[in-house]
């Protein structure tokens, strides 16, 4: 049997790392609304998917991210 996620685990939500730390601390609740900021920032890093518990369940490629902005 699989033990139930808590709700926190089942909120996600997109930040910018670089060097595996948060970079502004700034959650989105969109991967394209973190991959605008990222790409306007111009620091470098990437977007990750974290969940309600600030582990990083997703890292997005630069392709995914450039991917994204362009189909909204």
């Amino acid at each position: 049997m699989l033990p139930k996620q808590s709700s926190q685990q089942n909120q996600m939500c997109f930040q910018i790392h670089k060097n595996g730390a948060p970079v502004d601390g700034v959650s989105y609740p969109t991967l394209v609304e973190a991959a605008a900021a990222l790409e306007k920032a111009g620091q470098g890093g990437e977007v990750t998917a974290v969940d309600g518990l600030d582990q990083i369940v997703r890292r997005y490629t630069a392709d995914e991210c450039r991917n994204a902005r362009n189909s909204r």
